[in-house]
This record gives structure tokens, C-alpha cells and sequence, in this order.
């Protein structure tokens, strides 16, 4: 954005906020002889969102001036503290900013001022993890701003709701608010607006694992704030691309990231912003394989006073792993025991993705101890408890946007009861107009019937598109690993152990550290992707592939015995073998696949049952050669590129 325009935005910025409490200003200014501390709050306005640590700074100098203000006043100076402190990391003292100005609220405080607070008292709620009690304080607070035409704050106050619903799992809910946020900031050509529904948007595809349109967002958000000046707020959209870069597994962009995240807050000797600097270079470190780096930013990391339990609780389980690879396994043994000990203070977080990856973690340090059957026990146990986890919160997102949709047919038929209780009011005062009035009226309500109908068209269609982006992989465009386990669990509903045939094939790409660490992350995600197309290619329009981990796929194939899907593996196997992938230096590469396939049968019955053993068949694979295809049982004993194996 050209200087010229940021300098017209901030200006209206200014206006904006300095007329929350204009009229009972003036009044006090008049009544109480207070405008030089008015005056001063007027000035602050612009540095509360370009600077908020200087704006703190002043704040807090003009405090003792406070004891005979007015209470408008008061709620005017604790406004503006709490929007500084917004993004600072203090949480006490924006608790106290947010409990004050709440506090000192009048019948006569204007609304927007109201709603202001409102919001920031929502936010706090959400950040101390009361996510229900956040959503109903802000779309209360949106429904108000939107019948005042408050048409900046409906928007300010959207994107919060929306990026609550995302951070509460109501992804859906989240995509319509953002919509309707989006066309809202765009009409109203607003700069901060649009950056901060990209902002949030960011957020939402990076929670729904669809990497690269976060990545897209953030950088939009950040691009915007950079341009305005709100440093804050560039911090914070800086660490949000650098978060959804570490989970795209973007090494090294997300360690610059994490790096100017660091630069642009330690100045401000901001604790927890250097403890969720230290927080992702650790994590990010541990995840790309470099124990010595990522073990010093954990250290220092842990070394925070008053850092968030549960992400103490994620170092512990990377810093686990690290020291088991070192040899240090007492140590190792430690960091998990106080992972455990974190996650068992926190019943908030009981049987969340945070806490089950202890066991993950856990199951490979055993690995790496050489106790290999305590760590299949682990990782079996930790993959039952995710596949029972995601279940239980798909039903709940159903629940939830099934009550959301009643709710708003309710308030719809409100809305309705509401205008004709008006226009019979209106038609008994205005006898002489009945025909008029009831034209007038059957026009309205079938204007509005219609108008109703476009809109919910819209927004289903939007739904559809949202669930179906949900269920793909990012990278490959496969299903992803809810889509194909919700699936598996409808096929052995619908079949008996002496009725019906299914079969599924695990597939592990041969080597892929080594591919990764030899030519690179690119190349590796080119042979998936080559992969991902061969499978597709070469099975039924009935088969099923998805991508279910890092370089791991599975098939399903209905209708399918264990030799027929044994034909099929074998042609997937040689396919992927005589596959040469070209690389961007030009050269060629070859990679193979390990597989293991289980069938439907009376001691396989269950999704859990099939995926073991088909798991348990792949390991096989693994441990005896690579290269090859291994059946779960002994009904089939063929295998592919090694000597055969039961």
C-alpha cells in the first residue's frame, strides 16, 4: 500500500476510535474538567495499532490521572489498553485491562465502545479455553453490530468468531463466517480488514491441513500489516506462516520464520513471544532431524517462566525422541515422564491429538531401545485412540452444525413472527390502506422467501466444496487418512464374516529419508506424488486410494478377495518398480514400495483388526528385504522382489 494511503487509513482509524466515546466525552469535558487526559487518549489512538508497546508505555503514565475521571473516560483509557495488550502476551495484565473497562460500563456508554470490550472479553475466554462461552459473547456482539451498521467492527468482530469456531473445530462454521467477512472488508475497502480475515483464513485451512492455501493467506496478512505499519500484527502473522510451514514440513522457511519472529518481538524483552520463538525453532528442529539444534532452542524454550503447559508438554515429546536417538535413554525416559505428568494436569486436554502422541512418542523411543514389541504395542494403541478420537469429533461437528442450522431456522421464524406482528399493527391503524398494505406485504415476504433460498443454496454449495477440500490430501490430491478410515468403517458395516468380500493394501515408500536427505524435499514429494498417480491409475473405479501418512498409502477394494487383491498388488508393485521419476537436475530416479495386504475374514472383522494386520504385514515386508508384498495370514504366501513369507 502506498505511504499516502496508509497515512489516509490510519487517519480513519483515528477518527473511528476517538468517537467510541465522543458524546459522553464532551459531556464529561464540560461537567468534570478532564480534557487533557481526553486528549492525550485521542493521540493514542493511531499508536495503540502501529506501536502497542509504546502505546502500553503511555498508557500506563497516564494512569494515576484515572482517580477523579469519568466513567467514560475510564472506559475510553482501559479500551485502549486492552487493544494494546491484545497481541503483547501479557495475559494478566490484559485480564485486568478487559475486567476494568467491563467494570466501569454505563447505561450510557455508546455501543460500539460496548461491543469493543465485549469482543475483548470473549477473547480472553477463548484463551483460557472457554470456547463456548467466547462464541456466544461474540455473536451476540456481531448480531448487534451488524442491526447498528456498524460495518468495521461486524467485520473485527466476524473474524474472531470465526477463527473461535476454527480453534473450537467447527471448521464449517468457520469457512461461511469468513465468507461473509471477506466480502464485507473487500466492499468496504479496507486494508486491516481484509489482512485480518486472511489472517484468520490462514489459520483455518492450516487446522484443516490444507498447507498451501494457508501459506497463501498468511502471506497476504502479513504483506497488508507490513504495509500499514502494525508490527504487532505482522509478528503475528510471521509466526502463524511460520507454524503452517513447519506442519507442510518446510523446513527451512519455517526456521527463518520462527527466526524474524524472534527479531521482531525481543526487542520488546516479550517472554512469551521469546518462549514461542525458542517453542518453534525447537519443534521444528526435532521434526527435520536435527536433535543437537532443536534440543538447545527446547532447553531454552523450557527454561520460560509461565510458558502454556500443553506446549511445555509438546517439547517434552520431541526432546524424548532426541535423546533416545542420542543413546541417552534416561534421559529420554525422563521428558516423557513429564509429558505425561503435563498432559494428566490438563483434563481439559484428555484424549486430545496433544496427549495421544505421548504414546507416539513414547512407542519410538521403545524403537530406538530395541524393545520393538513394546513399541508396536504403543503404536497400535496410539493409532486405535486416534481413529476413536476422529470419529467422536466428526460426530460432534454434525451435532453441532445440526443445532447451528435449527437455531437459525428458529431465529428466522422469529424474525418472521416479529414482522407480521408489525404489519398487523400497522394494517389496524391504517384501515383505509389494507390493500396496499397487504400487496406491499406479500411482495416482502416473497422477496425475502426467495432471497432466503439463494442464500442457503449459496452457502450449502459452499459447505459441499468445504468438505470436499477437507477430505483430500494436500500434496497428492488423494483422500486423507479420515476420509478412507470413515469409508473402511462403512464397507465392514455392511458385511458379515460369511457374506462379503474387502481387501486393503498398506503401501511404504522404500527409503524416503534417504531420498529426502539425498535429493531433497522436492523430489521426495515429486515421487509421491508419482506414486499417488500410478496407484490411481492402475485400480478399479470401485478402489479407494489415500494417502494415510508421510510416505504411507492405503488401498481399499470392495467386493475383493485376497487373491484378487493379490493380482492387483503384484501390478501396482512391478508398476511403481519400473518407474523412473525424473528429476528437476535432470536426472532419473527409481524408488520402490513395501506392501501389506489383509482381507475381510472371521478373525478380521473390524477396521482396527484389518489395518493391524495389514501393518503387521507390511513390517514384514520391511524386515525382510523391502521391495516386496507380504499377505496378513496364511492364505496367500506369494510375495514380490524377496523369498516368500507367511
Amino acid at each position: 500500500m502506498p505511504n499516502t494511503a496508509a497515512q489516509v487509513f490510519l487517519k480513519a482509524l483515528f477518527l473511528l476510535f476517538t468517537g467510541f466515546g465522543f458524546l459522553a466525552e464532551s459531556k464529561a469535558e464540560s461537567v468534570l474538567g478532564e480534557p487533557q487526559l481526553q486528549q492525550s487518549l485521542h493521540q493514542l489512538a493511531p499508536l495503540v495499532w502501529t506501536d502497542p508497546w509504546a502505546a502500553r508505555e503511555q498508557l500506563n503514565a497516564l494512569a494515576p490521572q484515572l482517580a477523579t475521571a469519568s466513567s467514560e473516560t475510564r472506559v475510553d483509557y482501559y479500551l485502549r489498553l486492552a487493544q494494546a495488550l491484545q497481541y503483547l502476551h501479557l495475559k494478566d495484565e490484559f485480564a485486568e485491562a478487559v475486567d476494568a473497562g467491563m467494570a466501569a460500563l454505563t447505561q450510557e456508554s455508546v455501543l460500539d465502545t460496548r461491543l469493543l470490550l465485549i469482543t475483548f472479553e470473549a477473547v480472553r475466554s477463548r484463551r483460557e479455553g472457554s470456547f463456548a462461552r467466547a462464541q456466544s459473547l461474540l455473536a451476540k456482539a456481531l448480531v448487534d453490530a451488524q442491526e447498528a451498521d456498524l460495518d468495521f467492527l461486524a467485520v473485527f468482530i466476524q473474524a474472531e468468531l470465526a477463527f473461535t469456531h476454527t480453534l473450537a473445530g467447527r471448521y464449517e462454521l468457520a469457512f461461511m463466517e469468513l465468507q461473509q467477512a471477506f466480502e464485507s472488508a473487500v466492499k468496504q475497502q479496507d486494508q486491516f480488514l481484509i489482512a485480518l480475515v486472511n489472517e484468520s483464513l490462514g489459520a483455518l485451512y492450516g487446522y484443516t491441513d490444507e498447507y498451501q492455501q494457508s501459506i497463501k493467506h498468511y502471506q497476504k496478512a502479513l504483506d497488508s500489516y507490513t504495509a500499514l505499519g502494525f508490527r504487532v500484527y505482522a509478528a503475528e502473522a510471521t509466526y502463524g506462516l511460520a507454524i503452517t510451514q513447519r506442519y507442510a514440513k518446510q523446513w527451512e522457511q519455517a526456521l527463518v520464520g520462527f527466526r524474524q519472529y524472534r527479531d521482531m518481538t525481543e526487542s520488546k524483552s516479550a517472554a512469551h513471544a521469546n518462549f514461542l520463538a525458542n517453542y518453534g525453532l525447537g519443534m521444528s528442529y526435532a521434526e527435520q532431524g536435527d536433535c543437537a539444534q532443536a534440543l538447545v532452542a527446547i532447553a531454552k524454550a523450557l527454561d520460560s517462566v509461565n510458558a502454556p503447559l500443553d506446549m511445555k508438554g509438546e517439547l517434552y515429546k520431541r526432546k524424548a525422541v532426541c535423546k533416545a536417538k542420542l543413546g541417552e535413554q534416561e534421559a529420554a525416559l525422563t521428558a516423557i515422564s513429564s509429558a505425561k505428568e503435563i498432559f494428566a494436569a490438563l483434563p481439559e486436554l484428555k484424549g486430545s491429538r496433544w496427549q495421544l502422541e505421548v504414546l507416539q512418542a513414547e512407542s519410538q523411543v521403545a524403537a530406538m531401545q530395541g524393545k520393538h514389541h513394546l513399541a508396536y504395542d504403543l503404536l497400535q494403541d496410539f493409532h486405535q485412540q486416534m481413529i476413536a478420537r476422529e470419529r467422536e469429533d466428526t460426530a460432534q461437528r454434525l451435532i453441532s452444525l445440526r443445532v447451528q442450522m435449527e437455531d437459525a431456522r428458529k431465529d428466522h421464524e422469529i424474525t418472521l413472527l416479529k414482522k407480521q406482528a408489525k404489519v398487523d399493527a400497522f394494517e389496524l391503524q391504517q384501515q383505509q390502506q389494507d390493500n396496499e398494505i397487504q400487496r406491499v406485504t406479500i411482495a416482502s415476504w416473497v422477496g425475502s422467501t426467495c432471497i432466503a433460498v439463494v442464500f442457503l443454496g449459496w452457502q450449502l454449495r459452499n459447505a459441499r466444496r468445504f468438505r470436499e477440500l477437507s477430505a483430500r490430501d494436500g500434496l497428492t490430491g488423494l483422500y486423507n487418512r479420515r476420509f478412507i478410515f470413515a469409508q473402511l468403517e462403512k464397507l465392514v458395516a455392511g458385511i458379515t464374516s460369511d457374506k462379503g468380500r474387502l481387501a486393503i493394501i498398506l503401501i511404504d515408500l522404500d527409503n524416503f529419508k534417504q531420498i529426502n536427505d539425498r535429493h531433497g524435499h522436492p523430489a521426495g514429494d515429486l515421487v509421491l506424488k508419482g506414486i499417488a498417480k500410478i496407484v490411481s491409475s492402475e485400480l478399479r473405479p470401485a478402489d479407494e486410494v489415500a494417502r494415510v501418512g508421510g510416505e504411507e498409502f492405503l488401498c481399499m477394494l470392495p467386493r475383493t478377495s485376497a487373491a484378487e487383491a493379490s493380482v492387483i498388488a503384484q501390478r501396482l508393485l512391478a508398476c511403481i518398480h519400473k518407474q523412473h521419476f525424473r528429476l528437476s537436475d535432470a536426472s532419473l530416479l527409481q524408488v520402490t514400495v513395501s506392501m501389506g495386504l489383509a482381507s475381510y475374514s472371521r478373525d478380521c472383522s473390524t477396521v482396527e483388526a484389518l489395518y493391524a494386520a495389514a501393518d503387521d504385514a507390511l513390517y514384514q515386508a520391511k524386515s525382510h528385504g523391502k521391495n516386496q508384498l507380504v499377505f496378513a495370514g496364511s492364505a496367500l504366501s506369494q510375495s514380490v522382489g524377496a523369498p516368500a513369507l507367511q
